[in-house]
């Protein structure tokens, strides 16, 4: 029992292992099954629960102990912290009160101290104002000394020369502050407040001086200063250039390498700058200095000026005798080396500029800049470069770009029209990368890297100053391509108004004379004010319509005109100069999505004006008088004589009025006109980089609807013209078709001299009037015969011509033509026998498969094959076909219920057996 329990001994402690395993907790149950297991009697299992039972109470009481203990520790832990919690509140209280009464005793001492420090700050700067004033008295007193010596003794004192140094001090009377080099900043420190006090003392009422005598002796001071201030600003001046135009490298990386050989001492550049700026703000300094950058980095410049100097007075005619030929290569090559060149040297000057004209209130070593000073006179130093260097109208950018096209507008002639396109944007291509790089630049190199590096308030007035000198940069930039963009607008279409006139007129076309229309509102609103190329309103060139001339067209014939206007190359070559003129105009104005920067409504506006223009051109003065010749050409009257038939089908066919050259014409017109929409238009060819998607690019959506409005406009009133020579066409053939079908078929000529004409009753009664027993000699009459064999041979050229959608229109509407003359003839004119029936209907049938050949509704047709056979139907059997079997008129049946019934009544009375039963008989 010992061993079941405590599991020691045997498989009862494998089995109460394996159950602790399989299960959480055993069930007293399933314990009693387990103990009774080993146990063989009563007494033993007696005497195992009796040992359970022990030890179960040794173990209750073990527990009962260790909770007990467990207790007692836990209650004496909780003493112990409140007690310990008790004095940590105890110090905390006692360490608040503490910091309470420093913080009083602070506020209280540190009021009194900060009283004391701003007297203590008050004080010292009126102990400074007192010694400025003191030092200010004495300068005065000693400026006065010398120029009451000077009056005294009347000799006056050579201040020039002593400030320059070409009188040793200890020879000269002036003070030493004013004639050392090395006093220069201190010296013009001195001079501005001597120059303030006179210039405060000169605006008092003068009263203030109360005898003449001291009014005196301040005319002699203030005269003596000025003078001693000019001396001084010219020696300044004078070293500051001499030490500019040494040159030398530019090198910024530390003040020591400014003193290297070979290198710029602009540390001594900006120590003069710094004195020169208490002379009028360093007025003098900064013009000076920009006429040093501009006379010693751009000869050329210079050189252009003294070029017209001398050249003012000269004969231009001699001069435009002897000039060279403008070369395009030579041309792009200056621009680029000026452009460069141009980029090159602002980008060096702007950290020259940075360097020396920003003023420091230190010396190098330890001093802060001025970020104020800086933001004000680094930028007005860089914007005064920049306007001499770019817009100077003598000799600057500009200028050099105005000479450029001056040599090429005296040319005169449309070559050098072209010519000055391709220049224009190349202007305008260097122009906007020069500007590109020359603010990259400025936000690079307009700042030390000490300051750069600094505090935020040094960034913040970096960041203004470059701001306000991007700004500057935009407007030289549009300043500079604005006045490049109106002559380029109005030359633009100039010339592609002069080329495309000229590719007519090389070929031999005769032009009208111009006709002046109502100016295009597309074209106005180029130049429209407000953002449009045209800034200052100037009007933008309207080109003249002077459309072919329809008399010389119609003279040329057809096969003079496709060998001419309407040659694929004739017609090609409008597209090629529009395509260049959309390309220059692109890259003038730019604005797309391309990025390339400009003005997006500026560039919608003139690729509409291009566009208007175009279809002006190609369609008035082009397509649309090559059109209307076409139809005038054909003549819609027929021969007065008779044709001779049947015609010899080895021999080409007749034409029917209508030439297969019109058809060919017309394809051509039609080519053309998709090939303009291609070309220009390109709608669905992406990355053409045409209107419609040079338009979509700006998201302009205005100019879109008016370009769209303009290519509808343009596409109607081609199809209109298109149409009119058609329709006439179509007259012409219906009249040839008459004369063959009712000339020829009547003719007595029309098979070689027999008569195919017979009457029972003795007079003409038409081709189908055929006695009965007559022989059959051909198939079909010689004038069905023959309209065949022409119409077939016209429908290969309208079939090339047009399209499945216009043909399937004309040949229907030639379809309905050609049946209604062949039946107003029949019913108007023409009896039909029994045999003639048959001929009719081989006829019908023939002419019915010519009209088959294209279009839908030819239901006219089987009308009238059905409404034939009134003509083969024997007398008796007529009332059968008229109104069926049943005999009945209302049945709806027979021809009477298809045909109809006046329709078949007509056709049955033009039997020859037709007779009319009257009341006598």
């Amino acid at each position: 029992a010992g061993a079941v329990a405590e599991g020691g001994d045997g498989s009862g402690g494998g089995r109460s292992t394996a159950l602790k395993k399989k299960g959480g907790q055993i069930d007293l149950l399933t314990l009693l099954e387990k103990l009774c297991e080993g146990c063989s009697g009563e007494e033993e299992l007696s005497e195992a629960l009796s040992q359970a039972s022990q030890m179960c109470t040794a173990l209750v009481d073990e527990t009962s102990v260790a909770v007990r203990d467990c207790t007692e520790d836990a209650a004496d832990a909780e003493d112990a912290y409140h007690i310990r919690l008790e004095a940590h509140s105890i110090l905390s209280r006692r360490a608040v009160q503490s910091a309470e009464a420093v913080e009083e005793q602070f506020r209280t001492n540190g009021r009194a101290a900060l009283k004391i420090g701003q007297q203590l700050e008050m004080a010292e700067a009126k102990r400074r104002q007192c010694e400025s004033a003191a030092v200010l008295i004495r300068r005065w007193w000693t400026m006065e000394n010398l120029a009451e010596q000077e009056a005294t003794s009347g000799e006056e004192i050579r201040v020039d020369e002593e400030v320059r140094g070409a009188i040793p001090s200890s020879a000269g009377r002036m003070d030493p502050l004013y004639t050392k080099p090395e006093n220069g900043l201190e010296a013009a420190k001195a001079l501005k407040m001597l120059r303030t006090v006179v210039k405060q003392r000169s605006s008092t009422p003068s009263g203030a001086l109360v005898d003449k005598q001291s009014t005196r002796r301040f005319e002699l001071t203030s005269g003596l200063i000025e003078r001693t201030s000019k001396a001084l600003e010219s020696r300044l001046l004078s070293s500051f250039s001499g030490i500019y135009t040494r040159g030398g490298t530019y090198d910024f990386s530390s003040p020591e390498s400014a003193g290297r050989t070979g290198r710029l001492d602009w540390v001594a550049l900006r120590e003069l700058a710094e004195a020169l700026t208490y002379f009028d703000n360093g007025r003098s300094l900064h013009k000076r200095y920009v006429q040093m950058v501009v006379f010693s980095r751009f000869p050329e410049f210079t050189a252009t000026k003294n070029k017209k100097a001398r050249g003012g007075g000269g004969n231009d005619d001699n001069e435009d005798a002897n000039e060279e030929e403008f070369d395009m290569d030579a041309t792009r090559s200056k621009l680029s080396s000026l452009f460069h060149r141009v980029c090159e040297v602002c980008t060096a000057e702007f950290q020259l500029i940075a360097h020396v004209f920003s003023s420091s209130a230190e010396s190098l070593g330890g001093g802060t800049y001025d970020t104020l000073a800086m933001d004000a006179v680094t930028l007005r130093v860089a914007r005064a470069l920049l306007q001499r260097v770019i817009s100077d109208p003598r000799s600057g950018l500009q200028a050099r770009i105005d000479d450029i096209l001056a040599t090429i507008d005296r040319r005169g002639d449309f070559d050098a029209g072209a010519k000055k396109l391709d220049t224009f944007v190349i202007i305008h291509e260097k122009a906007a990368v020069l500007f590109s790089l020359l603010k990259d630049a400025a936000r690079e190199h307009l700042l030390p890297k000490s300051v750069s590096e600094g505090d935020s308030s040094s960034a913040a007035a970096h960041n203004r100053a470059v701001s306000s000198l991007l700004q500057f940069l935009t407007t030289q930039e549009i300043a500079l391509s604005e006045g490049h963009r109106r002559g380029y607008l109005n030359l633009e279409l100039r010339m592609l108004h002069h080329e495309c006139c000229a590719n007519l007129d090389n070929i031999g076309a005769r032009l009208s004379r111009p006709i002046q229309v109502a100016p295009d509102p597309l074209i106005s609103a180029a130049g429209r004010a407000g953002g449009g190329p045209s800034g200052s309103g100037a009007t933008v060139y309207q080109a003249p319509l002077m459309p072919l001339d329809k008399g010389g067209l119609k003279k040329m014939g057809f096969t003079t005109l496709l060998n001419g206007p309407l040659k694929q190359s004739v017609l090609r070559q409008p597209l090629i100069n529009a395509t260049d003129s959309l390309a220059r105009a692109r890259l003038m104005f730019g604005g797309s999505q391309s990025g390339t920067g400009g003005d997006a409504d500026a560039t919608a506006r003139v690729i509409t004006a291009v566009y208007s223009q175009m279809c002006t051109f190609y369609g008035q003065s082009y397509l649309f008088p090559i059109v209307e010749s076409l139809g005038e050409m054909l003549n819609p009257s027929a021969p007065s004589t008779p044709p001779s038939l049947p015609f010899k089908e080895d021999s080409p066919p007749h034409d029917l009025g209508v030439d297969g050259s019109f058809w060919v014409g017309v394809e051509r017109i039609h080519s053309a006109a998709k090939a303009f929409d291609r070309e220009l238009w390109a709608e669905q060819r992406a990355g053409s980089v045409r209107v419609f998607e040079i338009l979509v690019g700006t998201r302009n959506h205005t100019c879109l609807s008016q370009a769209k409005e303009r290519r509808v406009r343009f596409f109607q009133d081609l199809e209109e013209r298109g149409e009119a020579a058609i329709l006439r066409a179509l007259d012409t053939l219906s009249v040839h078709i008459q004369w063959i079908l009712v000339a020829g078929g009547e003719s007595m000529l029309a098979t070689g001299g027999s008569r195919l004409l017979h009457s029972v009753t003795g007079k003409g009664s038409g081709p189908y009037a055929v006695p009965s027993g007559s022989t059959l000699d051909t198939t079909n009459s010689p004038a069905v015969k023959s309209l065949t064999y022409c119409l077939r041979a016209q429908f290969v050229h309208t079939q090339a011509a047009l399209t499945s959608g216009s043909l399937s229109a004309f040949w229907t509407a030639l379809s309905m033509r050609l049946y209604d003359i062949l039946v107003a003839r029949l019913l108007q004119h023409y009896y039909i026998s029994t045999v003639g029936a048959v001929i009719l209907s081989r006829d019908v049938e023939a002419l019915r498969s010519v009209a088959m050949l294209a279009g839908r509704n030819h239901s006219h047709w089987d009308n009238l094959r059905e409404l034939l056979t009134l003509f083969m139907t024997p007398p008796d059997s007529l009332r059968t076909i008229l109104v069926g079997p049943e005999g009945d008129v209302n049945s709806g049946k027979g021809l009477f219920g298809r045909a109809g019934r006046d329709q078949s009544l007509v056709f049955m009375s033009r039997r020859v057996d037709y007779r009319v039963k009257t009341n006598q008989g």
